[in-house]
């Protein structure tokens, strides 16, 4: 059951309804069997699979806090390899063994006659994450105390469990037990991100998709011009952004619509002002989750040496592009990724030792800006390819041997300009849009026109695009990770 699909939309009202009657005792309870239900529809033999890491993590969490501190680390990983274990089980098992097949290939060795054929089971990559930084954070004692319905309702919660936001325990559990009362403007802020959700979704997305699957999958990089495989990266770019983009806003949307807020997911990310920045601004919750559990970490045992800095940074990316797919398109993404982090470190290293005017320097600042989000756009090319050996070829055209001239329709060409420029101007709408909502709230007769008139029909103006542009078929692309 999509969030843009209609079964979704028809349900979530009277759902939301019954929650709001219900006495306040019984809402998380009512949520886990929601819960449980969201995800059975999907393929209900794999729900067994959450079940279990909810189990591992209540028992490894409890121990965790019993045991004396000798005995708190024992646990703690235990539980981090069985949720590991069946991570890399059921994304990169059968991509471990066509690797190792190849490489016996290329040494003259039969071939392992081995088949995993495990289908991904949805969210795998999101929850896994949750349920380490759980136990991770019961270690360091952020976790004081939890039941078995708490560690499940925390894995399992329906709007984020099957691609985030990436939560953690002390800040959605605190929100499920505080019992809120009903409001209004709570009800208004999740309609309005649930709306817009769809908006980016079935208009904007799905539109580029299509574009974009025919320039990927059936056209050959070698015949494309410099300016065709500029277009689809692009196209890319913004495609994956509205599309992600869309399900966090139909994810916070749909919580907060049940009084729960989920962390922000994005915020302009092309507006970034150079790699670092990009990384705070593009799935946010994941990119906090690298910073806090691995990468601050990992750099405390080193005291911010620089190569071991430079090194983990591209170490760690690589791992974040295997975490999107098991591929090497995606490996090869993060590790580019991961060179641009390096390269900025690197400069404000630089700059703060030899070059300390250069900081405030507009030319700098718009350059770093510009190489941002090429580099960015770059990147895409890897993640979505069919392969690495598409992807350098397209990568090639790119920045090497230039080649003229235009193989698609012009609408492509304008499709992703005025997507483009949409993005561009985003951040100003948004204040301008905020504004207006600031000012209404002020003036009570302006405030209830807006509530009761201008609202509504704003939003069946939002239902009325996504109904049009509805495609039945198209997924969202993280559900695939």
């Amino acid at each position: 059951m999509q969030f843009n699909s209609y079964s979704y939309l028809l349900l979530l009202f009277p759902v939301v309804a019954l929650y709001w009657g219900l006495p306040a005792r019984f809402r998380a309870t009512y949520l886990l069997g929601l819960s449980l239900l969201f995800y059975a529809c999907w393929k209900p033999l794999y729900l067994i699979l959450p079940l279990l890491v909810c189990a591992v993590i209540y028992v490894c969490g409890h121990k965790i806090l019993a045991a004396p501190e000798s005995g708190k680390r024992r646990w703690m990983w235990g539980g981090v390899a069985f949720v590991l274990f069946t991570l890399c089980l059921f994304k990169y098992g059968q991509f471990f063994i066509d690797n190792v097949n190849a490489l016996l290939a290329g040494l003259g060795q039969s071939p392992l006659d081995v088949q995993v054929g495990l289908a991904l089971p949805l969210g795998i990559s999101f929850y896994s994450f949750e349920a380490i930084g759980f136990l991770i954070d019961a270690r360091q004692g952020r976790v004081k105390w939890f039941s078995r319905s708490d560690s499940a309702l925390f894995l399992m919660f329906w709007p984020n469990i099957v691609s985030g936001p990436i939560v953690r325990f002390r800040e959605l559990m605190p929100q499920f037990r505080a019992h809120r009362a009903f409001e209004l403007a709570m009800l208004l802020r999740g309609m309005d991100r649930l709306i817009w959700g769809l908006v980016q979704k079935n208009l904007i997305a799905n539109n580029i998709a299509g574009w974009v699957d025919e320039g990927f999958l059936s056209r050959s990089a070698r015949m494309n011009s410099t300016l065709d495989n500029w277009t689809l990266a692009i196209g890319f770019g913004l495609q994956i952004y509205m599309d992600f983009a869309a399900y966090s806003n139909m994810a916070i949307g749909s919580a907060q619509l049940l009084g729960i807020t989920l962390p922000e997911n994005f915020r302009f990310p092309y507006h970034a002002l150079n790699p670092s920045d990009f990384w705070s601004r593009w799935h946010m919750t994941l990119s906090r989750w690298i910073r806090d559990y691995l990468f601050f970490p990992i750099n405390a045992r080193f005291r911010g040496a620089p190569g071991p800095l430079y090194l983990s940074l591209v170490a760690i990316m690589a791992l974040v592009g295997l975490w999107h797919g098991a591929g090497w398109g995606f490996v090869l993404w993060g590790v580019m990724h991961g060179t641009y982090l390096a390269l900025h470190r690197m400069w404000e290293q630089l700059q703060e030792s030899r070059f300390p005017g250069l900081g405030s320097s507009r030319w700098i600042r718009w350059a770093w800006r510009i190489f941002t989000l090429l580099a960015v756009m770059a990147a895409w090319v890897p993640f979505r390819a069919g392969s690495v050996r598409q992807a350098l070829d397209m990568l090639r055209t790119m920045f090497v041997s230039f080649r003229f001239g235009t193989s698609y329709q012009a609408n492509l060409y304008l499709l992703i300009l005025s997507v483009g420029v949409l993005c561009v101007v985003e951040p100003y709408l948004v204040q301008v849009l905020t504004r207006v909502e600031n000012a209404l709230a002020k003036r009570q007769a302006t405030l209830a026109a807006h509530i009761f008139l201008l609202r509504p029909l704003l939003y069946a103006l939002g239902l009325l695009l996504f109904v049009i542009f509805d495609d039945r078929n198209a997924q969202f692309i993280y559900f695939q990770f």
